[in-house]
């Protein structure tokens, strides 16, 4: 079997609705030839100086396939 890796895209914003999901779907379409073993999702906000500040870390677990 072969070993499983991982892959952390972290973005910390006061926007509280970021196109997150641009920067994952890139990175996923230039990967073909992997298989996602699992998706983990966190977030937090903090109030700093009157503003909310957010941060998102999506880690997506997954092995290569085929023979690369």
């Amino acid at each position: 079997m072969r070993p499983i890796k991982a892959k952390i895209f972290t973005y910390c914003t006061t926007n509280i609705n970021p196109p997150r999901e641009f920067q994952i779907n890139e990175w996923l379409v230039d990967q073909p030839d992997i298989e996602v073993v699992d998706m983990v999702q966190s977030e937090s906000m903090v109030a700093l100086d009157g503003k909310i500040e957010t941060n998102l870390t999506i880690t997506i677990l997954y092995r290569r396939s085929g023979s690369g």
